[in-house]
């Protein structure tokens, strides 16, 4: 596994623990496979910053039982899908970029064609949402995924493309979203795995060289990754 792979796989990962733990989700994640092959990535990324991020998410997983699944469901729904008074920790970030808390229709309109024109597909339980935190993370997976199998001038067009996407659509908005899990989350769960998110997409940000300033998005950059 090349680094870029391994980058591939643990978006994978955590776009995985963003998805509302039915019996199947929950059973990926307690099954032990999910935290062995995100520990097997990370270690590769030779970064000592995500040990202890690691192991409070495996602490938090090790021993589950079925009857824990309804559990972390609950939490689930008070968290992120809850609107009494209204939602704790929307997981759109449509929400967080439009000040007053309305869907941000441009910039999920926005993504939804950046998603057609290379190629991505939704994931089937939110293929509506393209603004859904596991769907902006399974796009940076699927990038990752295909710049560790291309020639190296579409590497390099794939590198920019995933800086762009990384600082317009994931940095204004998952850092603060993590936050407000930490602050509110009664599941040891999903308060560690926010913050092996938002240290991952730290990483991610000095990785790719990411700027403070976002770039502006041009669609016929992306256009050539699709052909």
């Amino acid at each position: 596994m090349d680094r870029s792979n391994a980058r591939s796989l643990i978006y994978n990962k955590l776009s995985l623990g963003y998805l509302y733990p039915d019996k199947k989700v929950y059973a990926s994640i307690a099954d032990g496979e999910w935290i062995r092959e995100l520990r097997e990535a990370l270690d590769l990324l030779d970064e000592e910053n995500f040990d202890d991020y690691l192991k409070a998410v495996e602490q938090a997983i090790s021993g589950a039982k079925e009857g824990e699944q309804l559990a972390m469901a609950r939490e689930y729904t008070r968290l992120f899908i809850s609107t009494s008074p209204h939602i704790i920790a929307p997981l759109y970030g449509s929400i967080y970029m439009k000040k007053d808390g309305s869907v941000y229709w441009e910039a999920t309109s926005e993504l939804l064609h950046l998603y057609q024109e290379i190629g991505f597909k939704l994931k089937k339980d939110i293929k509506n949402l393209p603004d859904h935190i596991a769907n902006e993370l399974e796009f940076m997976s699927f990038l990752a995924g295909e710049e560790s199998q291309s020639s190296v001038n579409k590497k390099i067009k794939l590198e920019e493309i995933q800086m762009d996407f990384l600082s317009r659509f994931i940095l204004p908005w998952v850092p603060a979203f993590c936050e407000k899990v930490t602050q509110h989350s009664r599941s040891p769960f999903y308060y560690h795995l926010v913050n092996l998110t938002k240290e991952f997409i730290n990483f991610e940000k000095n990785y790719l060289g990411v700027t403070e300033e976002p770039n502006s998005w041009k669609e016929n950059e992306y256009a050539t990754i699709g052909s």
